[in-house]
């Protein structure tokens, strides 16, 4: 064995590192921030998005409380209508998808829907029927109606029916396809 003697060597002590800086972040953090970032830009979007249908949710909760608190359900029928009219015309798909007899874009088309065909329009927003055949058709008839002539039940039927369907608008998915044509997003400058 060879018998050295270390305390003779010329070594030097230990030396730590330094503390490791914050800065730069290393690059997982740098990926998680870009995550977080894009989860906000989604949810941001998606709140932006849902806007329109908000405001008409609050319009129509606004008129059920008229209604419960004793307003004439003639008038608060007209308001509840005219809110259905507004959110379908700022909705409304840029082809038209929506109706079923023709391709023109249903955004000029909304705004000259009536009676039935309004109705139907509202139906297949949802693939339901209770506008033309149920609780719905009373938004047809409201308008022309002689004040105290519309049961205050049947208005607060047709609320909660409205608010139903504005709520089951969040659902609609962007893309989706027709009975007869494949629908995409706008085409620009067509």
């Amino acid at each position: 064995m060879n018998s050295t003697d270390y305390t003779q060597l010329p070594l030097h002590d230990i030396h730590l590192p330094g503390q490791v800086a914050w800065w730069p972040p290393a690059p997982g953090w740098w990926i998680a921030a870009a995550l977080v970032l894009a989860a906000l830009a989604v949810a941001g979007l998606q709140y932006y998005r849902g806007r329109h249908r908000r405001a008409a949710l609050g319009a129509v909760r606004r008129v059920k409380a008229a209604l419960e608190q004793g307003a004439e359900p003639v008038g608060c029928l007209e308001r509840l209508s005219t809110v259905l009219r507004r959110y379908a015309m700022t909705t409304a798909e840029a082809t038209g998808a929506d109706l079923d007899e023709t391709i023109e874009p249903a955004r000029e088309r909304v705004p000259g829907l009536i009676g039935d065909r309004w109705l139907r329009y509202l139906d297949s927003r949802w693939q339901r029927d209770e506008f033309a055949r149920g609780t719905g058709r009373l938004l047809l008839a409201a308008p022309y109606a002689r004040p105290q002539s519309i049961d205050r039940l049947h208005a607060l039927e047709l609320t909660d029916l409205c608010s139903a369907w504005l709520k089951h608008q969040r659902k609609r998915r962007r893309w989706h396809l027709s009975k007869r044509h494949a629908v995409g997003p706008p085409k620009r400058g067509a």
